[in-house]
């Protein structure tokens, strides 16, 4: 079985980065870690997580931009064999289902990549409720604490390792913050398989607070950074992050999702006139049983 390799930018995620650190471990050959300069006991949760499988790879405070995965890619690549697997790992991100079976799949299918159905999971009120009694704790694993998600958007998640497999660190006028995911120099192929995965970007109020202070510092370093939290530049309020929990969907954290019909038409509106518009049955991928971690 091929190996994959999992690379992580890490920036204040200290509440939950040995959680996220521990759960790729069980499928992962092999995670570096970039610290870009936390302010919080982030990189001392990295440190404790080193094994033969977490390298904390650097601890440095660097402006953020994609590029920064380049780097850790290309400073690592020889370390790769051909037919292993890059992985982008997000510090608040989980995987709802094995990626040894997508990777089964992709390489049936003579495809280099593996996209992912993005669920981002919620602060809702009855979380503000339980915060606010003192009932919502940190020891909790935030797969239980956070429980109402929605659909977002397919991400690019897993690439396969060739001698073609590139990432450029440049920034430039198409690339403004950095290329966001490595290339080849033909168009990589996508699985028809997709990964269902949960980001928990928003899990108690000081995390929230802290992560728009984060955010808003990025945009200021390069206002090409995280343009979906451009209104940070103006209002920092982290209540607005409070969302309605019957606009969501529950998740028991058995591997199966449910995507509303305003959401199904994003993905419809999203794959118009691509290949996935002619193939129904990522919806179907989308809300049916895969086999969890």
């Amino acid at each position: 079985m091929s190996h994959i390799h999992a690379i992580c930018l890490v920036k204040n995620e200290g509440d939950v980065i040995s959680q996220t650190l521990q759960f790729a471990s069980k499928f992962c050959h092999k995670i570096y870690v970039f610290d870009t300069g936390s302010t919080d006991d982030s990189w001392e949760q990295i440190k404790k997580s080193a094994s033969q499988v977490v390298v904390p790879f650097r601890h440095e405070a660097v402006p953020f931009y994609d590029g920064l995965r380049a780097q850790v890619f290309n400073a690592v690549r020889d370390r790769f064999e051909p037919g292993d697997w890059l992985y982008i790992l997000d510090a608040d991100e989980f995987l709802a289902a094995d990626p040894r079976q997508a990777i089964r799949i992709a390489e049936q299918e003579d495809v280099q990549q593996i996209n992912t159905i993005q669920y981002n999971f919620h602060f809702t009120e009855l979380d503000w409720q339980k915060y606010q009694k003192g009932l919502d704790s940190r020891d909790t694993s935030i797969r239980g604490r956070r429980r109402y998600y929605r659909f977002t958007n397919f991400e690019q998640r897993l690439f396969r390792i060739d001698a073609d497999l590139t990432w450029s660190e440049t920034v430039d006028a198409d690339n403004p913050h950095g290329a966001m995911i490595p290339r080849g120099q033909q168009k990589l192929k996508k699985c028809s398989y997709k990964l269902p995965n949960c980001h928990y970007q928003y899990r108690d109020p000081e995390q929230i607070q802290l992560r728009l202070e984060t955010r808003r510092a990025a945009r200021e370093s390069n206002i090409h950074n995280f343009i979906h939290y451009q209104s940070l530049d103006s209002d920092m309020n982290w209540q607005r992050y409070i969302f309605p929990s019957q606009q969501l969907n529950y998740y028991n954290n058995d591997g199966v999702f449910e995507i509303q019909f305003a959401e199904r038409f994003s993905i419809f509106r999203e794959t118009l006139g691509k290949r996935d518009f002619f193939r129904f049955d990522f919806l179907a991928q989308a809300q049916g049983r895969n086999n969890p971690i």
